[in-house]
């Protein structure tokens, strides 16, 4: 698996002024974080994995009228290897799974309210309905096509990172963890296979390799977290709630804390709880 992750920082072509901390470098940076999933006003929504379009537009609003900044993966690597400056008020919105409607819904506001994301899709998703090419896609259901992706990263909005290729499921296999009985070198080969072609699917559409590894279901324990690493992933996030505090020692990068935004809640609600506790921590 060498040299399995080209190291990049993505989406340097959107503009944005980042203020300069007023402490110095090495001193922790509190971030909240917020995962998300589908983003449509169709279907069962909203839900506990669900948003409209309308309620993720008052995401954004809320977050710009109290002064946040979008970062991504990239920058907290920046800020970790070389000592980049972060926002004074930096905020990460993550994307998991990949949904069509990430591209249809999401995608359009953030460029509208001029933020940036980290996208994280099943690598099979993206292969099985690029392969479909539907055009009447279907929001609820569809997944980003390989021509989505690159549109979404190649703009700067969307920063892509790996969610595995084929992990996606909780039975026989919870997320990428070892299945009961499984042998420990046959668990280890099917991971680094895993993980080696969902690289490669990124590659081959011409996106930046992902340098991060988003658990699914954020399933994870002591072993996955050893193959994440021997796979060359500088970060990872998780599914587990707490504001994450980035250093710039490499470890804060790993297993990075969110907050699943439930849409059975407001906006105001939403980030009153997640601020409230960053002001706890602070």
């Amino acid at each position: 698996m060498a040299g399995l992750i080209l190291f990049a920082i993505v989406g340097a072509s959107v503009e944005r002024r980042f203020a300069e901390p007023a402490s110095a470098q090495d001193t922790a940076v509190l971030l909240p974080v917020a995962m998300y999933h589908s983003v449509t006003d169709q279907g069962e929504s909203p839900g506990e994995y669900v948003i409209s379009p309308s309620m993720l537009e008052k995401d954004l609003q809320y977050l710009s009228q109290h002064g946040y900044e979008t970062v991504v993966v990239g920058d907290l690597v920046s800020h970790v290897e070389k000592g980049t400056p972060l926002p004074e008020k930096p905020v990460m919105l993550t994307f998991d799974d990949g949904y069509y409607n990430n591209y249809c819904n999401a995608y359009p506001l953030l460029k509208q309210y001029g933020m940036q994301a980290v996208l994280s899709p099943v690598g099979m998703l993206v292969e099985q309905f690029t392969e479909t090419d539907d055009p009447e896609e279907h929001e609820v259901w569809s997944y980003c096509t390989s021509g989505e992706l690159k549109e979404m990263a190649d703009s700067g909005v969307m920063e892509i990172q790996n969610h595995s290729y084929d992990f996606h499921e909780l039975s026989p296999r919870r997320g990428c963890l070892r299945r009961s009985g499984e042998d420990e070198a046959a668990y280890r080969s099917i991971f680094m296979e895993d993980t080696r072609k969902a690289q490669e699917l990124f590659r081959s559409i011409g996106i930046t390799e992902p340098v991060c590894y988003t658990y699914p279901y954020g399933a994870r324990n002591a072993e996955t977290d050893a193959l994440v690493q021997e796979c060359g992933f500088v970060a990872s996030l998780s599914c587990e709630e707490g504001i994450a505090c980035i250093t710039r020692d490499g470890v804060s990068l790993k297993n990075i804390r969110r907050y699943n935004r439930d849409g059975r809640i407001s906006s105001e609600q939403f980030w009153q709880k997640v601020l409230g506790q960053l002001e706890e921590v602070s």
